[in-house]
């Protein structure tokens, strides 16, 4: 074996560490992805336990659908503080999932039904507001993830207990 034998073997080596590099570091990346998009659903799930979050959708829950904002507004100070807390929290899913730190099908599965029946609630609200303080950014997430939701047909699904009866657990 010549010296140009064994800086071709060595070339050959040196690829292979490479595209072995390479590879380890793209599963890498597919893990940690996975685990972020783990992460992201955990937090998302834990911050609807927030007591003061859950007091405020009781309220606006409790509501007729398509409430002038001027009937929205006279239902005093509590009510338009609960609409702001749950709007607020629904228009920072609709950024995380349009940033997609957060999947569209979590998000969906753990509140999409509640994202749609709080916006049926405060959606003349929202509009009014919007026109009456020149302000069209007002909840435009809120919407956007509302929108989404119904054109994925979640406002029609089958509830879970239902669409998934016939679930087992693996293995």
């Amino acid at each position: 074996m010549n010296l140009n034998d064994l800086a071709n073997i060595v070339e050959i080596f040196g690829g292979l560490a490479i595209i072995t590099g390479i590879v380890f570091g793209l599963i890498q990346l597919r893990q940690h992805r996975k685990q972020a998009r783990s992460t992201s659903i955990m937090e998302l799930a834990r911050s609807f336990e927030d007591r003061e979050f859950t007091e405020a959708y009781r309220l606006i829950a409790d509501l007729d659908d398509g409430l002038t904002a001027e009937q929205f507004n006279a239902l005093g100070d509590e009510y338009v503080s609960a609409a702001l807390r749950v709007s607020f929290k629904f228009e920072t899913i609709g950024v995380l999932i349009h940033k997609q730190v957060v999947p569209m099908d979590a998000m969906s599965d753990l509140v999409g039904g509640a994202a749609i029946l709080i916006w049926g609630k405060l959606k003349n609200w929202v509009q009014e507001t919007r026109t009456s303080q020149n302000h069209e950014l007002l909840f435009e997430w809120f919407q956007w993830l509302v929108e989404r939701l119904e054109a994925r047909g979640e406002d029609v699904r089958d509830p879970a207990y239902e669409a998934h009866r016939d679930w087992r657990e693996p293995g």
